[in-house]
């Protein structure tokens, strides 16, 4: 015999069940109609016009075939969309949200060529300069651009064994870079410090002389130059949380220009 608080909550889990699948009948999308819209893994905004007629923008991101939705006023995080619909049960119909004067090809185009001529000025990570070289000239870059698009991870980083299409590629990052929102990484000096720093930077390049230095504005920053091996002069830039040793890791390209690597 089921207690009555039992009972309770079945009725209301039957009823919950029942309204689902009444919905079937209705104007809503299905998940797989929005999992289908939503193929990136970097979040994009989305108009959705709504079952009532009004229309909204959403941030929604997929990874792995689940779909995610940002939460109001949160920059990254959210939620997943699941079959109950939370968040989509009066969404009618959903588009991409196009960024105007925004061509992705031309700017990754652009980015490799800044990198480039940035290498070319500095001498650092000589394989890294001929890698960027042969993407430019024999890489579809529309092609690699759709790739990203579909997912990073799928069509491009797994695709980098011998006979595949990004065999050529080794360091993955610095072209998945050239792909996302923000490119470059400035240098994090303090206010008052920075033209001073940079500009001792720029002479150690110069003068292809090793470099270091340590200071903390936010995280604990460090920035390194090595001319020591004269075949394969490089640098790197780095902000840990503070007291912590892990944070994030930058390739140092010249004195102002740093590209992501990893986060530790």
């Amino acid at each position: 015999m089921l207690k009555k608080s039992e009972l309770v909550s079945l009725i209301q889990i039957f009823s919950v069940y029942l309204h689902h699948d009444k919905r079937k009948g209705d104007k809503d999308m299905r998940l797989e109609e929005i999992r289908q819209i939503v193929t990136s893994e970097f979040t994009k905004k989305y108009r959705v016009n709504l079952i009532n007629g009004g229309s909204k923008i959403v941030r929604l991101w997929n990874m792995y075939g689940c779909i995610y939705i940002v939460g109001k006023g949160k920059r990254r995080y959210g939620h997943e969309l699941t079959s109950w619909r939370d968040h989509y049960e009066d969404w009618a119909t959903l588009k991409l949200v196009e960024r105007k004067g925004t061509d992705k090809v031309s700017l990754v185009r652009r980015r490799a060529k800044d990198a480039v001529k940035y290498l070319t000025q500095s001498g650092f990570w000589p394989s890294i300069k001929k890698e960027i070289e042969y993407f430019l000239e024999n890489v579809d870059i529309e092609d690699f651009c759709k790739d990203m698009e579909k997912g990073s991870y799928e069509n491009f980083y797994c695709q980098r064994e011998e006979g595949q299409k990004y065999a050529w590629c080794s360091t993955y990052q610095v072209f998945e870079s050239f792909y996302r929102k923000n490119c470059w990484k400035s240098i994090a000096w303090h206010k008052y410090d920075r033209q001073h720093e940079s500009a001792e930077v720029e002479k150690a390049i110069k003068d292809k002389k090793d470099y270091s230095k340590r200071w903390t504005n936010g995280y604990d920053n460090s920035l390194e130059i090595l001319f020591a091996d004269n075949d394969y002069p490089r640098g790197w830039y780095s902000e840990e949380y503070r007291n912590c040793g892990n944070g994030h890791y930058y390739l140092l390209f010249d004195a102002t220009h740093a590209i992501f690597y990893e986060n530790d």
